[in-house]
């Protein structure tokens, strides 16, 4: 009956940890390259209040993405972005 019931909770927990890896967006080199150019192309041209707060973050950005925590640093270009005003 142990035995049962600690399988039933292993079984369970491994399908809720697959779930929520499947649910995850999965951030690449690729994805912070095209973030990357969207922010400077939106930089270049921007002149509005929250500029330099967005340079912030597209540096945060960049410095996350090169070490390789991608993750970290879409979401600095994802901030960026919404600073600047692009969807």
């Amino acid at each position: 009956m142990r035995k049962a019931f600690l399988t039933t909770i292993g079984l369970c927990a491994t399908l809720a940890l697959g779930a929520a890896a499947a649910n995850a967006e999965t951030a690449t080199v690729s994805s912070c390259l095209q973030a990357q150019s969207k922010v400077a192309s939106a930089l270049a041209t921007d002149s509005s209040a929250n500029h330099d707060e967005a340079v912030k973050e597209s540096h945060y950005g960049r410095d996350y993405c090169s070490n390789s925590f991608y993750a970290q640093g879409m979401a600095h270009y994802q901030r960026a972005m919404k600073l600047l005003g692009i969807s």
